[in-house]
């Protein structure tokens, strides 16, 4: 069920980012100047500017699908306040983690030219390339783990969450390029589609394991935005612990942050 509600989603995006045009610009006033700058932020729908040259009113409704604030950053995992893992999270510990994610549709309001509120939702993911030589159980709670005398190439634990953030974003007055300066704050939540494990070994080839390993079931936590045009850097915490129902991985959270484009 879950796996046909997931298709079901990935193939509504792709219908409509394959009908989506690029934003082009029709007058030379100050208005068609701010469609020529918006940068990459292709969409279907109402924007949240005129791309006809038109005067704009506000408050000014928006929304439609989209493919914008695509993150791409590092992760580290915070135990107890400490980036150290604690002796019963050692298991956990990873040579690289990252944090990838974008939006496919979105509905707010500007209020001003200089700033709207927004809530979007899409699609993110949690890598973690763990050192250590361990098969994560399927079918325990509280977490539980293996170790194994296999010699893993690649031991790969993922989280994927379908995420909705609410965001308030400030821009400043354009320059004479019609570039802006921009800050965004905010809320965010997450409902877990999946956890996966992938292995990679001589032994055994290639080998994927699906579970919901007791991650959240629902994450939240606050972030931030910082860019000019459409490139920024994002920071996010995640306040509720990364695991549920597993007393060792309590205050056990993720901290990440990066590139954003489409900001």
């Amino acid at each position: 069920m879950k796996n046909t509600f997931i298709s079901y989603i990935l193939s509504t995006v792709m219908v409509g980012l394959l009908s989506m045009t690029s934003v082009s610009a029709q007058d030379n006033d100050s208005d068609s100047t701010e469609n020529k700058h918006m940068g990459f932020e292709p969409t279907l729908g109402k924007k949240d500017y005129d791309d006809r040259g038109k005067v704009i009113k506000y408050p000014r409704f928006f929304g439609g699908l989209t493919f914008t604030r695509i993150d791409w950053g590092f992760s580290r995992l915070i135990d107890d306040g400490s980036f150290t893992l604690s002796a019963d999270n050692q298991f956990l510990d990873y040579s690289k983690a990252s944090n990838f994610g974008f939006d496919v549709a979105q509905v707010g309001l500007r209020f001003t030219d200089m700033f709207k509120m927004y809530v979007s939702t899409g699609f993110e993911w949690n890598y973690l390339r763990l050192k250590n030589d361990v098969i994560l159980d399927t079918d325990a709670a509280p977490l539980a783990y293996e170790e194994s005398t296999t010699d893993y190439r690649k031991n790969v634990f993922t989280s994927t969450y379908l995420r909705v953030p609410l965001t308030f974003e400030f821009r400043s007055r354009k320059n004479r390029h019609g570039d802006r300066a921009k800050i965004a704050v905010g809320a965010m939540t997450g409902i877990l589609l999946k956890g996966t494990q992938r292995l990679k070994s001589d032994e055994f080839g290639k080998q994927k394991f699906r579970d919901n390993y007791n991650l959240a079931s629902f994450q939240y936590g606050a972030f931030a935005r910082v860019g000019y045009g459409s490139m920024g850097v994002f920071a996010k915490y995640y306040l509720n612990d990364m695991f549920e129902n597993s007393p060792n991985q309590q205050s056990l959270n993720n901290f990440t942050f990066g590139l954003t484009l489409g900001f």
